[in-house]
């Protein structure tokens, strides 16, 4: 189904009657991936969930979007279909979103419970070699662009620009790359004391994309938090493992 979100279309599910739980997607993930939590949860709650501009069947915003536009989405949808209350559960990017908007004292949604599953918001540790990619990545633009040298590097370049970021990257379009890059080393680490919510930590053992390592920073950065590891899973637990995933959602809701 569709809702207009301040001019958007926002596809979205809707499933289910009681206590609201919001559930935030991760980066381009498509709404039903998530079916399994949805149709499990359904049975006790209203499940909402929205298709983040740019992904899925929502279009592109008309600009780049900042973390701040995201939680501004989130809360004109959560006014477009008269939710002042919820449980948040957030996935990788959805994780993000949510840490950004409980942190503000001023945030209008009232929230007790927060899940967060593999969440973004502690910046990655790169390595020296990825700094020496990068310089060589600007390096070979700024000499591309020489008209002596543009024959010689050019082609450098544009093998470069190919190659070049993750496959979140590679696979976006110019406005949702320009998106990623102003998400991507956000460090929310300082706003984390702030979010009061009782907060439960799923993260798969084996992530490589927001690894384990940010699960536990987060455990300590959060005062009312708690970490559950699920074996066997990667970046998606409730796909890789879901018995055991589903077992530590029904003791925490």
């Amino acid at each position: 189904m569709t809702i207009d979100v301040k001019g958007l279309s926002v596809d979205y599910i809707d499933q289910g009657e009681g206590p609201v739980v919001l559930l935030l997607h991760g980066w381009a993930a498509p709404i039903e991936a998530y079916r399994r939590i949805v149709d499990k949860l359904s049975a006790r709650y209203r499940v909402l969930v929205p298709q983040m501009p740019g992904s899925g069947k929502t279009p592109e915003p008309s600009q780049a979007m900042t973390l701040e536009d995201y939680g501004a989405f989130v809360l004109d949808f959560c006014q477009a279909v008269k939710v002042e209350e919820c449980i948040f559960m957030g996935h990788s990017n959805g994780g993000r979103i949510i840490l950004h908007l409980l942190s503000q004292e001023n945030c209008p949604l009232r929230c007790k419970k927060v899940v967060l599953m593999d969440a973004a918001g502690v910046p990655p540790v790169r390595p020296a070699s990825y700094y020496v990619k990068v310089y060589s990545y600007k390096l070979a633009r700024k000499l591309a662009n020489m008209p002596v040298l543009k024959l010689i590097f050019g082609p450098l370049y544009q093998n470069m620009s190919r190659n070049r970021g993750s496959e979140d990257y590679r696979n976006a379009s110019p406005v949702m790359k320009k998106t990623l890059v102003n998400l991507v080393n956000l460090d929310l680490t300082p706003l984390m004391p702030k979010v009061r919510q009782n907060t439960l930590l799923i993260w798969g053992e084996n992530d490589t994309a927001t690894p384990l390592r940010d699960g536990k920073i987060m455990e300590e950065k959060l005062p009312e938090s708690g970490l559950a590891v699920i074996k066997n899973a990667g970046h998606f637990p409730f796909l890789d493992n879901w018995p055991q995933f589903s077992a530590v959602l029904d003791a925490f809701l």
